[in-house]
């Protein structure tokens, strides 16, 4: 078993070392593990009751009543259940090392980005601390797992061009409109999808959204350019169905958050604009708002955000706009 297990590591190691460094590796594992007896963990499925998932829902049930959005709820659960179905151990018995190997496993299977990474990381800390702190389990095990060091990147809004081509290449009246709010209203796109008819208010030019994240109502406003498209689709529309956007063809069902997302991403692709998500819209509005002088406690009441940290993430700082306040008030 030692043998065997020297030789796949110096085999996986081969190409990043020289033949001096892999024989020094193999010296150094040799001695290393002379001393211990090695036994290949068994990866037979346990038959036995989950009680993981007795505690795994009800640590979705406390996030819950913490006013967690449901979509939030659905990543937890996710990143909580394929954890445990992988490492095939009981909830007590997983160790640091067992969620060390899961996350390295997890990102080379999926070419996932470091960001995503620490996303993990963060939903196993959460769910193992409250695991422990209310006794199911002895200790934290994700206590230990050092925080990712994600590289800081500035997540570029649209050009006011690029905005321009995506609407002029709107496939339908419905996809304009789509675009239209989306940038308007600066809504997160499960807020959009959720909307039905009535919520529109085209004479105050509004609509009070009730947040997915905060679970809080918010008003959010409307450009004469968002209204024209949003009626134009709406009168082009023959179904009953009383959500806001629909399927384009029968049963004409409401549209779903994929199917705005798989449409942006094809429109993209076709166009050759990086990026092309609902998300963007958003992140769009709010630059261009303080770029315009609309107070950054304004536009973080727009978007619906409890901290105001998070509304200055969301602002892109143009180097032209440094450049001409440099002018302005310094040279």
């Amino acid at each position: 078993m030692k043998d065997k297990l020297i030789d796949d590591v110096l085999t996986e190691m081969e190409a990043w070392l020289t033949p001096e460094q892999t024989r020094q590796l193999e010296s150094v594992l040799v001695l290393k593990l002379h001393d211990y007896r090695l036994e290949k963990d068994s990866h037979e499925l346990i038959v036995s009751e989950q009680r993981w998932e007795k505690v795994l829902k009800t640590f979705l049930a406390t996030k819950r009543l913490e006013n967690c959005s449901e979509g939030t709820l659905e990543n937890y659960g996710r990143c909580v259940q394929m954890m445990m179905q992988t490492l095939n151990r009981r909830l007590e018995e997983i160790t640091t090392n067992d969620l060390r190997y899961y996350l390295a496993w997890y990102q080379q299977a999926r070419k996932i980005s470091l960001a995503y990474l620490e996303t993990l990381r963060h939903y196993l800390n959460s769910f193992f601390g409250w695991a422990s702190d209310e006794g199911y389990i002895p200790t934290n095990p994700a206590r230990r797992l050092k925080q990712v060091k994600v590289p800081k990147m500035i997540k570029k809004p649209y050009s006011a061009t690029e905005l321009e081509i995506l609407k002029r290449n709107a496939r339908s009246e419905r996809d304009l409109a789509l675009m239209e709010l989306m940038y308007s209203s600066g809504a997160r796109i499960g807020e959009i999808v959720a909307l039905n008819r009535e919520d529109i208010n085209f004479v105050g030019m509004d609509i009070v959204l009730y947040g997915q994240k905060g679970k809080k109502e918010r008003y959010v406003y409307l450009t004469e350019s968002s209204c024209y498209h949003l009626k134009r689709y709406l009168d082009s529309r023959t179904d009953s169905n009383p959500a806001l956007f629909v399927t384009d063809k029968a049963p004409y069902s409401r549209l779903k958050k994929s199917g705005v997302q798989a449409m942006l991403r094809k429109m993209g692709r076709s166009l050759g604009i990086e990026k092309v998500h609902p998300h963007r819209f958003r992140r769009t509005l709010a630059t261009d708002a303080l770029e315009r002088g609309v107070p950054i406690e304004q536009v973080q009441e727009i978007l619906g955000h409890v901290s105001i940290d998070t509304t200055r993430i969301y602002c892109t700082i143009t180097e032209e706009n440094v450049r001409s306040s440099f002018r302005k008030c310094i040279a």
